[in-house]
């Protein structure tokens, strides 16, 4: 009896797990740090929503459920983990820089889908350039193309 309550209460407190195949990881690692964009000036507005299950389904040909199901366990790793090194480090692994960098532009695009940029996303932004290893040359001009196309 012990045996399977012991078994129960480890996977009740065992985290959620990490899909196998790496292109699954590639796409919760993107989708977390698209989150923690949208979330970082602590108000994930319904325009941010949008434009991450837009970017979601666009850029990894998702349907919609597929989309909600993928940012529905993106929240989940974001909200467990606390910490973005280990979703920037599958990003590092996977993609050479002009991929890493059309991370970074997607990012700035969430930032800037509300039409401000808050000093706590501007913060993260530097934060996650440092995490993937972009200049910051390169973090600016993306930046300045997503500031170029927020509405405002």
């Amino acid at each position: 009896m012990f045996g399977s309550l012991q078994k129960m209460l480890q996977g009740a407190l065992s985290p959620a797990p990490e899909p196998q195949d790496e292109a699954a990881r590639v796409r919760l690692a993107t989708a977390v740090l698209l989150l923690e964009a949208a979330h970082a000036d602590s108000e994930f507005s319904d325009v941010e929503r949008t434009a991450i299950h837009a970017v979601v389904r666009g850029r990894f040909g998702l349907s919609d459920g597929d989309s909600v199901e993928l940012l529905a366990a993106a929240e989940q790793a974001r909200w467990e983990s606390g910490d973005l090194y280990r979703f920037a480090r599958q990003l590092n692994d996977s993609f050479p820089l002009p991929r890493k960098l059309a991370v970074v532009e997607l990012l700035w695009e969430i930032v800037y889908s509300d039409g401000m940029l808050e000093a706590h996303e501007d913060a993260l932004m530097h934060k996650v350039g440092n995490l993937l290893g972009i200049r910051l040359e390169d973090l600016m001009a993306l930046k300045r193309k997503a500031q170029g196309r927020s509405p405002r």
